[in-house]
């Protein structure tokens, strides 16, 4: 299975989400805009429940699901 770890990021498009801590059932995220850039900027920190699809980890972030 597929699960999320602390430290990376995860994402494909203008925002990238950083995973800042992890329990067995949730996860710290911050989201980073303009990743890797001179301008890059990072929000501030929310947690959210995991949910677990088809071997793989996933989460929501509003109007994204983020996974693993």
């Amino acid at each position: 299975m597929r699960k999320f770890e602390t430290g990376k990021r995860y994402g494909e498009h203008a925002v990238v989400f950083e995973i800042t801590k992890r329990t067995a059932k949730t996860i710290t995220y911050a989201a980073v805009y303009h990743a890797g850039r001179f301008n890059e900027k990072k929000q501030e920190e929310k947690k959210t429940k995991i949910h677990e699809w088809d071997g793989r980890e996933v989460f929501f972030t509003g109007s994204e699901m983020v996974e693993a």
